[in-house]
């Protein structure tokens, strides 16, 4: 449920809630007030009928008791019924018309003292209010006279409208001012709940709209300087990494360039100390051409491998299915394997394949094997594994040869560095560029004479097949 909801459910609860209390508390003064009012108009009806009577009571004179009763009842509306007893205590005058209750004695006893009393009555015709006084004092003489509430319940369920109604509209006003309220606080925060995601995604620089000068208002002012501090950094940051960047690209050019160099020098010294021996002797021996030409092969191999190390335009993905690409490299060094007296052991999971260029993946896994082979000279155990990890796919390639040494660890993969006295050391470098070529990785554990190389691939979103 939304902030604004929450506000405006609750305002409207409190505003309910105050109008019942004024309500109900109005309600109960009006209806104490009138009744009370009504008990006092009722009082001095009874008692200035029974100063009339008091005489022809005593007296016993009918007559006149009934005139004077016809005159109140004509006066007053609200009388339902008058009975009054003699100085024995017997009904000498009622105005029923089929004759008085056995109990109408019973209705409202009173004390024979002065004061009146009164009793709310609920008879066939509604509620009537009795109100009784001794005529005589002394003697049980009685004068009572029903009033009828009709008029005051009318009145009542009048005030009782009234105030549902005056109730209504102070709900319907305060809900629309609650409404209006809740928006109005929730809107800039709803517009700061939704700078603060923009900031998370990344979108810096962005500046919220201030609605006011309040505590809102300064968070807000809080974010927009948070927000421009966060551009400015982001921006420092980019250029930042760009020079570096551009910093390690020419490092790297040196690198290559130094390790090319270097590389190519050694056949180009053995063809400048011929040539310059050809100056002092010209006779060129069958044993010179095959020196020069192995100079020359050896430096056309370390282009065509620097070649493959550099070239990246040449990616053509498709379907490849580690499973068999392993057997078939297996398949292409037994050669060696068997020369070696290694065993070949496989741990495949069933159902593998990613997406990639299958002679790219061939050239990078070729190079580990021969790696693994070359290292085990005195045989041991070739492991070939595939793993299916949640997002992605684990190509691990294990031997049981010299292991690697802590002190090279580090820089394995970097070009030109070798371990071989005939190695050009660019394949791992060559791997490591089609691992990332592929959005995948490359890395290795070396213990106890243990290594194991791991490309890590993520998975093909095609269904599921195998080999």
């Amino acid at each position: 449920m939304k902030l604004w909801v929450k506000i405006f459910l609750l305002n409207l609860l409190i505003v309910l809630c105050l109008g019942m209390m004024v309500g109900g508390t109005i309600r109960g003064v009006v209806i104490d007030s009138m009744r009370e009012e009504f008990s006092r108009q009722g009082t001095s009806i009874v008692k200035n009928f029974a100063d009339r009577i008091t005489v022809s009571i005593i007296v016993g004179n009918r007559y006149d008791i009934e005139e004077a009763a016809r005159e109140v009842i004509n006066t007053e509306n609200d009388i339902v019924y008058i009975y009054i007893t003699d100085i024995t205590g017997k009904i000498i005058f009622h105005t029923f018309d089929n004759g008085y209750p056995p109990d109408l004695l019973q209705w409202n006893p009173i004390a024979h003292s002065e004061t009146p009393t009164s009793r709310l009555l609920d008879t066939e015709v509604g509620l009537v209010r009795d109100i009784g006084l001794a005529v005589v004092s002394g003697m049980p003489s009685e004068l009572h006279v029903g009033l009828s509430e009709r008029r005051l319940t009318t009145t009542l369920s009048k005030i009782r409208t009234v105030i549902l109604l005056v109730m209504a509209l102070v709900i319907i006003i305060g809900g629309v001012l609650s409404l209006t309220l809740s928006r109005r606080v929730t809107r800039p925060l709803e517009d700061l709940v939704a700078f603060t995601q923009s900031l998370s995604r990344g979108e810096f620089g962005q500046q919220v709209v201030v609605h006011s000068k309040d505590e809102i208002g300064l968070l807000s002012n809080t974010f927009n300087d948070l927000s421009k501090m966060l551009k400015i950094y982001r921006d420092n940051k980019e250029e930042h990494y760009r020079q570096m960047l551009q910093t390690e690209k020419l490092t790297a050019l040196g690198r290559l360039s130094a390790g090319l160099a270097h590389e190519i020098r050694n056949p180009l010294t053995s063809i400048k100390s011929l040539f310059q021996a050809f100056q002092e002797k010209p006779e060129v021996t069958r044993q010179d051409i095959k020196i020069v030409l192995a100079a020359v092969n050896q430096m056309d191999e370390l282009v065509t491998k620097f070649l493959g190390f550099a070239r990246t335009e040449s990616f053509r993905p498709g379907i490849v299915y580690p499973n068999a690409l392993l057997k078939q490299i297996a398949y292409l060094t037994q050669f060696q394997i068997k020369q070696n007296d290694i065993e070949v052991v496989y741990h495949l999971d069933k159902h593998i394949h990613v997406q990639g260029d299958i002679s790219m993946l061939r050239q990078a896994l070729l190079n580990l094997v021969m790696n693994a082979i070359e290292s085990m000279p005195e045989g041991g155990i070739l492991a070939l594994g595939t793993r299916k990890l949640n997002d992605h796919v684990e190509i691990s390639i294990q031997d049981s040869g010299k292991g690697i040494d802590e002190g090279i660890r580090d820089i394995i993969f970097d070009p030109f560095f070798t371990t071989k006295d005939e190695g050009t050391g660019l394949g791992l470098g060559i791997v490591y560029n089609i691992a990332q070529l592929h959005n995948g990785t490359v890395s290795f554990v070396s213990s106890n004479n243990i290594t194991t190389f791991t490309i890590k691939l993520p998975i093909t979103d095609e269904n599921d097949t195998g080999c």
